[in-house]
């Protein structure tokens, strides 16, 4: 920087010594005391800096005509600072495959009241942006810093205003949202992420449908802490789900979900840079969730028949009586990237790169339920009582479903990703969001389903032997195949779309670039230090 510094100095005319010119890295920043001024603090670390300091000092005789024994040379100094620095404006708030499934419908539904939102509103959220400098003029606030302290509900009103009031599409679903439940009391950090002191311009903007999914998951949080416990949510077309599943004794399978939110997404704004403690204070986070699953699955007579007769020699007869129940409790969050790094643009060029460093997330499946008041989860275990079996001249036996299922997924290491040549202004106004997603995401790569210590002898049913003993036998391992494909498919075809689309992938990470916003560079002469 110092030989940047001269070289350039040296082009426009400088003449002096090296010594003379100072150049020094820091931050130039608003002054905590005055914030209407900025302030430059030198910074050792260049990790930690936005701006650059140049300082020149020359000695320079009081007098061309007074001897310098009488009159001493005195010190004059003059100096400049700029700055250069792009704020992004990042997200994890989900896909919008929960536009397409039905899930943010069905949540705006229960958290609302409303019977029946239109899926033609809904849509209209993935093409819909919200002007900062709209939103700003429409509260009446400075800055975005001040943003994020305003009522929840006054920003929520102001968006339907920006967006084209109530009778818009994008309008009405902002509206139904104002009734939602828990958003009285919260301020709009709870949506917005801002790192203090940045600039944004206000021809940025972010897509509507990441601050709309925020704010639901915000609601769901607020309704499950309110005492109303899991919300509950409905899937379509789950019997598609098994079509390729090849597993023989399948029956009918039904799945329910139940729906906690530790943590909802926000949407960040923020520079590449570290604090004092050397943490990166661009931040962006996946949702924590919680998924309560209950599946019953059922059993196919035909093919059960069929495989006790071959067992048996067509001795044993066989009835089904229940279900088999498998109950998963999955809790994913964890998933955050840093901004690591930015190029600036420069001259006629019109994109920036940026660097992230990602973290999957960190996902725990077990068998059991969520305890709605702790959000912990309380272990349960495969148990139910599913056929009879009848042979002559021997007592009927029941045959149950004991055994331990264990669920593991392995959690990703940080990874570093980058993306080039972003832009920060486009012809229409809109420009597209990237998603850097690792290789994990989506894919469950690694995943691995284990039911063990498999006992289909009920505890009441005493010793077995002969022909029933040969029949629980040959059951063992279609049965252990049905419970662990079932398992399988339900993570991996129900769950872990469902997540994603809300911002929680299991084991992976994504992270969203929505913006960019670079204003031009900023130089101040004789700057506050």
């Amino acid at each position: 920087m110092q030989a940047r510094g001269l070289s350039a100095a040296r082009a426009v005319g400088f003449d002096g010594d090296e010594s003379d010119l100072d150049v020094a890295a820091g931050l130039l920043a608003p002054d905590q005391e005055n914030t209407d001024s900025l302030r430059f603090s030198q910074k050792a670390d260049i990790l930690q800096t936005n701006a650059a300091l140049v300082t020149y000092t020359r000695t320079e005789p009081l007098s061309r005509l007074l001897p310098e024994s009488l009159f001493s040379p005195v010190e004059l100094s003059v100096d400049a600072a700029a700055r250069k620095e792009v704020v992004a404006i990042l997200s994890a708030t989900g896909s919008t495959a929960s536009i397409e499934d039905g899930i943010l419908g069905q949540l705006i539904e229960e958290l609302t009241g409303v019977s029946e939102v239109d899926a033609t509103n809904l849509e209209s959220l993935e093409s819909t942006v919200v002007s900062v400098g709209d939103l700003l003029d429409e509260l009446g606030v400075s800055d975005l810093t001040a943003l994020a302290d305003e009522p929840l509900l006054d920003v929520l009103e102001a968006v339907t205003t920006v967006v084209g009031e109530a009778g818009s599409p994008a309008g009405s679903v902002i509206d139904d949202l104002t009734s939602a439940t828990g958003l009285n009391g919260l301020d709009a950090g709870a949506v917005f992420d801002v790192v203090s002191g940045i600039s944004v311009s206000e021809d940025s903007s972010f897509p509507l449908y990441d601050f709309v999914n925020s704010i639901v998951l915000n609601s769901v949080r607020a309704a499950n802490q309110s005492g109303a416990g899991l919300l509950q949510l409905e899937l379509e077309d789950t019997e598609d789900l098994f079509d390729a599943s090849g597993l023989d004794l399948l029956g009918d399978v039904e799945i329910t979900l139940d729906l906690m939110v530790d943590e909802p997404p926000r949407i960040v704004f923020g520079p590449a840079r570290q604090d004092e403690a050397g943490d990166w204070l661009t931040n962006v986070r996946a949702a924590d969730i919680s998924l309560q699953a209950n599946i019953d699955v059922g059993l196919a007579t035909g093919e059960l028949t069929s495989l006790v007769d071959t067992l048996s020699a067509g001795l044993v007869g066989v009835s089904v009586l229940d279900d088999i129940r498998i109950p998963l409790a999955v809790q994913a969050g964890g998933g955050e990237a840093d901004l690591i790094a930015a190029d600036c643009a420069r001259g006629d060029n019109n994109t920036v790169n940026l660097d992230f460093d990602t973290q999957g997330s960190v996902v725990a499946i077990e068998t059991g339920t969520i305890d709605t008041s702790t959000g912990a989860v309380v272990p349960d275990s495969l148990n139910a009582t599913i056929l009879r079996l009848d042979a002559p001249l021997l007592p009927a036996v029941e045959t149950c479903v004991r055994g331990d299922l264990s669920v593991s997924l392995p959690h990703q290491s940080g990874v570093q990703e980058a993306l080039q040549y972003y832009s920060l202004h486009c012809p229409d106004g809109d420009c597209d969001e990237e998603t850097l997603t690792d290789s994990s995401t989506g894919s469950l790569g690694g995943l691995s389903v284990n039911l063990s210590n498999l006992s289909l002898q009920c505890e009441s049913g005493g010793a077995i032997s002969g022909v029933l003993n040969t029949v629980l036998s040959g059951l063992s391992a279609p049965v252990t195949d049905l419970v662990e494909g079932v398992t399988g498919v339900v993570l991996e075809s129900a769950v872990s779309p469902l997540l994603t689309s809300l911002g929680a992938d299991l084991g992976g990470a994504s992270v969203k670039v929505i913006g960019a916003s670079q204003q031009s560079t900023q130089l101040i002469e004789n700057v506050e230090q």
